[in-house]
């Protein structure tokens, strides 16, 4: 279907505004996109806490209202831990899922230095380069009556040689046993370029957000359809790339219908060379860790390629169909539940550090992308379901 994207434009005329704002020779302001960038990136946001007062979701519901989301917003879907938004028809069958994960890459805290700080461990995957690394750092915890805190700063320390052991050195506070570390920095921007922390997975998130949006002006078209899309922000997607992760999004199975057409990642995704480039939109894989996590059936692969061709067109740079090595994220636990339609996210390099970079405009074209896939994803128009063999 070569007018694939007009199809779309036809059943859900809001996709046009978005496409107008970035299709060249628009210079969008991005003055916006990097107001709720920074708010996300400097918002606690440590693995396991991310639903508490105090939080990344505090300001996730903020950015929600101001969106215009505030009617589609789930406090907590279920029991799952994971706040999210209900966008499409008034039914408790869900067609399709969308997360992105808001916890950060996080450390516990394995024994104290009275005086000094202490001997940490990893809930996270080790990306550091070697042989030694430093940043600064912030220990987290809970304080009752206060909600989570910051409770110490200090400089975080990894060695290559004492792998999975890092130290906390104290300098404002004094770390805990019961502390949970992340990495701090000031986030940057310097010609469109972002740097800092947090950005895996900020970017994901606020992409999932302005989609969401998008996706909410198209709202009758998905009531007309009978179609509802849930997107979870989900907590504990960060883990031990040899153990069991993505536990959030793992405990959304017990708290919603089983999707009847799938579930859609939004993760910010590492830069290949000569495949995904950052400012050349967003990147969209079909199969992760090269088949050890999960991969999209063959029907909605060649919807996603269909669909990036003809969005391209429409509006040049808007997606990057990555075929190289993809990392695993929250489609290891969802692809026990339901199929993964693809994985999608503004490409980054760094991560997992507190030098992180992207290119801030490739957010809200993430944005469009993971909207205009969702829309197809979800059969809007017959022709849709009936070239790629999706559920009436």
């Amino acid at each position: 279907m070569h007018d694939l994207f007009d199809t779309l434009l036809h059943k859900a005329p809001a996709l046009a505004s978005s496409v107008d704002v970035l299709r060249p020779p628009a210079a969008p302001s991005l003055d916006r996109e990097w107001q709720h960038l920074q708010r996300m990136l400097t918002a606690h946001a440590p693995s396991g806490g991310c639903l508490l007062p105090g939080s990344i979701s505090d300001v996730v519901a903020q950015l929600a209202q101001e969106l215009g989301l505030g009617g589609s917003y789930l406090r907590e879907i279920g029991h799952s831990g994971n706040p999210g938004l209900s966008i499409g028809a008034r039914t408790d069958a869900v067609d399709i899922v969308i997360t992105a994960h808001i916890d950060r890459p996080s450390f516990r805290v394995r024994e104290l230095t009275p005086g000094q700080g202490g001997v940490l461990y990893p809930i996270c995957a080790d990306r550091f380069p070697a042989p030694a690394y430093s940043a600064q750092a912030v220990a987290f915890r809970w304080e009752p009556g206060q909600g989570l805190i910051a409770g110490a700063s200090g400089e975080f320390r990894a060695d290559a040689n004492t792998p999975g052991q890092y130290a906390f050195v104290n300098q404002q506070g004094q770390l805990e046993l019961h502390d949970v570390v992340t990495l701090a920095a000031q986030p940057q921007l310097s010609d469109g370029v972002i740097t800092g922390t947090g950005l895996d997975n900020c970017l994901g998130a606020l992409s999932a957000l302005y989609a969401a949006r998008i996706l909410r002006q198209a709202e009758a078209a998905l009531s007309a359809a009978g179609r509802r899309i849930v997107i979870a922000f989900t907590d504990q997607e960060e883990g031990i790339p040899t153990a069991f992760f993505g536990h959030g999004a793992a405990r959304l199975m017990h708290a919603l219908p089983q999707p009847r057409i799938g579930a859609i990642v939004s993760d910010a995704h590492a830069v290949n060379p000569g495949i995904v480039e950052m400012g050349g939109g967003a990147s969209h894989g079909t199969a992760s860790a090269w088949g050890r996590g999960s991969y999209a059936p063959p029907n909605f692969h060649r919807l996603a390629v269909d669909l990036a061709g003809s969005l391209n067109l429409a509006c040049p740079q808007t997606v990057q169909i990555n075929h190289g090595y993809q990392s695993r994220s929250d489609d290891l636990g969802l692809s026990r539940w339901t199929r993964i339609l693809g994985m999608s996210g503004p490409p980054m390099i760094r991560a997992h550090t507190a030098e992180e970079s992207a290119h801030l405009g490739d957010v809200p074209r993430s944005a469009l992308w993971l909207a205009s896939f969702a829309l197809a994803c979800a059969g809007i128009d017959a022709s849709l379901r009936r070239h790629y063999a999706q559920p009436a």
